[in-house]
């Protein structure tokens, strides 16, 4: 799914693409946030995801397909410092133990007490019981400590080891710098914050399980070197 454009900082005009260049054969998914290299628009290729980017692909790019865009030496991409992106958290969180009442992953992140409170975490996979699958639940406290969410409500059966679930973060998360990528930068990686956070939350939508973040670092702004 990725990252979609959601609004300008200042509410200045509405995220357009930019045509750049790109090989032919570069492997690029809509959503992706990539950067530029030698002039060509290239993965961010960063084991943290955190390296000055250029913006975020506005259409795929497989590098295979011989239908003209997919092996093209173009790509659009939002490459806006001011467009604020929003998406869908597809992760998944994976549980380290559990109960009826919370879920607890021993390697989220950050290990801030009450950070996620208010957020709420939709069940992808409870071995106990098949019938909660896409029960979405609300996070009432968080412990930072050993990564324990309690739940809002009890749930007919216990989470357990090997469970999952994707993350939505509350509203206590709004302007905080959290998180990076992952691997293939299309998404937020909630277990990892090594070498600096790669996004910005700007706003959470619970309701709608939508986050609202812009990048911290990008090549037509804030690279280190104007820092």
């Amino acid at each position: 799914m990725g990252f979609s454009p959601a609004w300008q900082k200042g509410g200045v005009g509405s995220p357009n693409p930019n045509v750049y260049q790109i090989a032919s054969a570069t492997a690029i998914e809509k959503g992706e946030m990539v950067k530029l290299s030698a002039g060509l628009v290239v993965a961010i290729g960063d084991v943290d995801q955190d390296d000055p980017h250029l913006g975020v692909a506005a259409e795929n790019h497989d590098g295979a397909t011989a239908d003209g865009r997919q092996t093209g030496t173009e790509i659009l991409i939002y490459d806006d410092p001011n467009t604020v992106f929003k998406i869908k958290p597809r992760d998944p969180l994976t549980a380290t133990g559990g109960s009826t009442t919370t879920f607890v992953d021993s390697s989220v992140l950050p290990e801030t007490a009450d950070i996620f409170n208010g957020g709420a975490l939709i069940l992808v996979s409870v071995a106990a019981n098949s019938a909660l699958n896409g029960k979405k639940v609300n996070i009432s406290d968080f412990d930072g400590a050993n990564g324990t969410f309690t739940l809002s409500e009890t749930l007919s059966d216990a989470i357990a080891a090997g469970d999952t679930a994707y993350l939505i973060p509350g509203k206590r998360c709004k302007g905080h710098y959290a998180w990076n990528l992952t691997a293939d930068g299309t998404d937020i990686d909630f277990d990892n914050t090594a070498a600096g956070e790669a996004i910005y939350v700007e706003d959470v939508d619970v309701d709608n399980g939508l986050l609202y973040v812009s990048f911290r670092l990008h090549q037509r702004g804030n690279h280190p070197a104007a820092l």
